[in-house]
């Protein structure tokens, strides 16, 4: 077994770019070299096997890789260079998947992407940066797909958009923190103390203060309220006055408004009634900010037209309710009145078709939702009317042809309830084809062969039962044999060029 292992290696490191075949150690160090003599890798083998630190090398003598391998599986933290010698990535393996921090770099070596994996997929918060090493972009991934929260930030660390993303599309986006043409504050304003908690915020015009301001203090409790108009504070504004309850009448003595106070903020339902007692208005509060305004009913629940706004006063969305339930046609706004989204809701669920804007008024996004699930075709387009994401929903699983533009290439296949069904192929911006594939109801079957940039395969191998089966080659860019290794459903039994008799294995 140890000879046929020593032939398996032998002929494995000889594929690698070229590298001369020399005497191998099975148990040792060993060094292979490039055919002008310039060093192609180098590490430790044990027991026939990659075991240790390995170190890989370009033509011209710049470090490639280096990390360490048990039995061959990558395992533990690797970095991958450039042929000038800057980082391209860093990586933390165990058992040959991605575990850990993951660090991107630019040509020159400067950090542009973190993630974290678990088990090859990205999960948790993921950071971009600018090239110039400031922090871009944060948001959550899920399963290998953004999620949740975002953010993203201008160089001087300050908070200008507030994303939400669900199923890896992006839901909303409210830009804040904005600055004019000579870098006076504009629009709405969150300043947060350095425990991330909310300091101030409220609106600004041409670098002034104007309209309702609230304050905290470093625990993020509310300290005060303060209006302003065109920078001047107005002194003792009625929205700052502190009162529990206050009631307003009528000349004949009937109650026309009723609302509470808290803390000298109004906070919760204000109540507005007719002279026969009749309710023809209600205002919702938070903490003195208006937040939205239609019919409460006595019972408590929300009625007829209301209107929601953002914090700083601009209308948010409008739209109907029965009985405290979305009904009817809703539109909701960016905070510059542009619209962001419409479509119909029925007993509180989505129905019916919906559109998306970006803040520009371009199309972003149209789908149709039936009770509540996405159900029909689905559109995407990037800022400049491209359709970039498309295909159809049928009960909120996706099914039959979808195309996504991932990064920079396209995928294109079919879907079986919400499951990759036959033939997928993914093709890179300039034509060439990255990726093609087969599947069975989300199980790969058949030969799958990635492919780089330039044309030339990258890896290529069947898959069986949906696990890897048989003889799996990848390959240098250059197109070069890199690794070839055997499986048995999903296990290695076998690694270099040639395949040994499955008795001799069997031994």
């Amino acid at each position: 077994m140890c000879r046929l292992k020593l032939l398996v290696i032998i002929l494995l490191w000889s594929s690698f770019a070229g590298a001369q075949i020399l005497q191998i150690d099975p148990n040792g160090y060993n060094t292979f070299f490039y055919p002008n003599g310039t060093i192609s890798s180098e590490g430790n083998m044990q027991n026939g096997l990659p075991d240790g630190y390995w170190k890989t090398y370009y033509e011209n003598g710049q470090l490639k890789s280096e990390g360490n391998r048990v039995e061959l599986k990558l395992d533990g933290p690797w970095i991958f260079y450039n042929e000038k010698g800057f980082k391209k990535s860093m990586l933390t393996y165990v058992e040959d998947q991605k575990n850990g921090k993951e660090l991107i770099y630019s040509e020159e070596g400067n950090l542009l992407e973190k993630y974290w994996n678990i088990n090859d997929q990205k999960s948790g918060e993921a950071t971009f940066y600018y090239n110039t090493g400031e922090v871009y972009r944060t948001l959550n991934f899920k399963n290998n797909i953004e999620e949740g929260k975002g953010y993203e930030y201008a160089k001087d660390g300050r908070i200008i958009t507030f994303l939400n993303y669900q199923k890896g599309y992006i839901r909303s986006i409210e830009k804040v923190n904005r600055l004019n043409k000579i870098g006076q504050k504009k629009g709405y304003w969150v300043e947060y103390w350095g425990n991330s908690k909310i300091k101030e915020e409220g609106n600004w015009t041409n670098g002034v203060r104007n309209g309702l301001f609230k304050f905290y203090n470093k625990k993020g409790d509310l300290d005060r309220i303060e209006v302003y108009r065109g920078g001047e504070l107005v002194e003792d504004a009625d929205e700052t006055i502190v009162l529990d309850i206050r009631k307003e009448y009528y000349e004949d003595g009937t109650l026309k408004i009723i609302g509470s106070y808290k803390d000298g903020s109004k906070q919760g339902v204000f109540r507005e009634y007719d002279k026969e007692g009749n309710i023809i208005n209600s205002y919702i509060y938070e903490n003195n900010t208006r937040t939205s305004e239609g019919i409460v009913d006595k019972e408590g629940k929300t009625q007829g037209d209301w209107k929601l706004y953002y914090p700083s006063g601009e209308l948010k969305a409008t739209g109907n309710y029965i009985d405290g339930m979305k009904e009817g046609e809703w539109i909701f706004y960016f905070i510059n009145g542009q619209i962001e989204q419409k479509g119909n809701y029925a007993r509180d669920r989505p129905q019916g078709p919906w559109k998306w804007w970006y803040e520009n008024g371009k199309i972003l996004r149209e789908e149709r939702y039936r009770r509540g699930k996405e159900n029909g075709f689905m559109v995407e387009y990037d800022r400049e009317g491209n359709e970039i994401n498309k295909g159809e929903y049928i009960d909120g699983y996706k099914t039959g042809l979808w195309f996504y533009t991932v990064n920079d290439y396209t995928e294109e296949g079919e879907y079986l309830n919400n499951e990759r069904h036959n033939q997928w192929k993914a093709t890179y911006d300039n034509g060439k084809t990255y990726f093609k594939g087969e599947y069975e109801a989300g199980i790969p079957k058949g030969k799958h062969s990635w492919y780089y940039r330039n044309g030339n395969i990258k890896e290529e191998g069947k898959y069986k039962r949906g696990e890897k089966h048989g003889i799996w080659r990848t390959f240098f860019e250059s197109g070069l044999v890199d690794v070839v290794i055997k499986y048995r459903y999903g296990q290695k039994i076998k690694i270099g060029s040639t395949i040994i008799p499955e008795e001799e294995v069997m031994n």
